[in-house]
């Protein structure tokens, strides 16, 4: 039977793994701390996945011999730790298996995207993809329908069609795999700058005020970079987006709220069980975007009151006096 390779037991490995067992597929869940996976083995239950039981049929371990026989491997690592622990699988990797990334981010010092860390250190060779979408992960583990887009060679998205499309996960395709990994990483970034007027109760009109311009930023470096516009106009874009920016779930939405009601930016990145993507890829966009030309005022101020110990007031008002401008889409 055909194996597919999940690696990275957080949440949203973990409910894709579920997902994929539950369909009959024959699935090894790999984690990166032993001790950590070990326990996931024994009790089934992820911490943050209340009330899912793991089904008996996925195999939980911390062994990488365990993936070598895999036909396909989802990557779902976090985006600031995907290189290390690609470096350290390299040699246990399975040679010409196809390697889709579930994670959203852009890598600090590189300005990479999640794909181009992975084929720097498991070789370019290999096929590799993304999937992407608006997927809160204990949601998409209760059974609830939801759609993703999987981008990447025609081969690879009719392999993911294959395994992981059913009638409570649609899957749609696309070949921009550069904007599909753009809008996923991006949409973090105007999530947190949404949890901050969700901090402030600056109401609903500021909110979508911030979501469209957000998109805007999104698009503008998109397009720089020669993803199709779009893009952001889907699953991988406003779709992602909207989810983030307003579900109570979303770590970045969260994470942006707590600094707005004065919580330091620093000790919340420390102290978090869950990792909000996008305060790290502020930083990396911003750099991007100076290499492109391009200007992303939205995340700019992220970034400043993320790394900058900019006060959220100051950074809101630096948003605000803008000169004014033709609005571009």
């Amino acid at each position: 039977m055909p194996l597919t390779a999940v690696i990275g037991t957080g949440a949203w490995g973990t409910a894709i793994a579920t997902l994929a067992a539950r369909d009959g597929q024959q699935v090894v869940l790999l984690g990166r701390d032993p001790a950590k996976t070990a326990q996931l083995a024994q009790e089934r239950r992820h911490p943050s996945l209340t009330g899912l039981a793991l089904p008996a049929s996925l195999t939980i371990t911390a062994d990488p011999t365990l993936v070598q026989s895999a036909d396909l491997v989802l990557w779902a690592v976090p985006t600031q730790a995907t290189r290390s622990f690609a470096h350290t699988l390299a040699l246990h990797f399975p040679p010409h298996a196809p390697v889709v990334s579930l994670s959203k981010g852009l890598e600090q010092g590189t300005m990479a995207r999640v794909s181009e860390v992975l084929a720097s250190e498991l070789g370019a060779r290999r096929p590799y993809a993304a999937i992407s979408g608006p997927s809160m992960a204990s949601e998409c583990a209760a059974g609830r329908p939801f759609c993703l887009v999987a981008a990447g060679p025609e081969t690879v998205t009719a392999l993911l069609v294959e395994r992981l499309h059913s009638p409570r996960m649609r899957l749609y395709t696309s070949t921009d795999l550069v904007g599909v990994e753009l809008g996923g990483a991006l949409k973090n970034v105007i999530a947190i700058a949404a949890g901050i007027c969700d901090g402030l109760k600056l109401g609903d009109n500021t909110k979508a005020a911030i979501i469209t311009r957000g998109l805007a930023e999104i698009r503008r470096l998109g397009r720089a970079l020669g993803a199709v516009d779009a893009t952001f106009a889907g699953m991988a874009g406003i779709g992602d987006l909207l989810t983030s920016c307003y579900s109570p779930l979303g770590r970045n939405r969260g994470l942006g709220q707590a600094i707005a009601e004065g919580r330091d930016p620093q000790s919340l990145l420390t102290a978090r069980s869950g990792v909000a993507e996008g305060a790290w890829t502020s930083r990396a966009a911003i750099a991007l975007a100076q290499g492109c030309g391009c200007e992303l005022p939205i995340a700019s101020q992220v970034a400043n009151v993320i790394w900058a110990a900019t006060p959220v007031p100051t950074a809101m008002e630096k948003l605000l006096s803008r000169a004014p401008k033709e609005e571009d889409a």
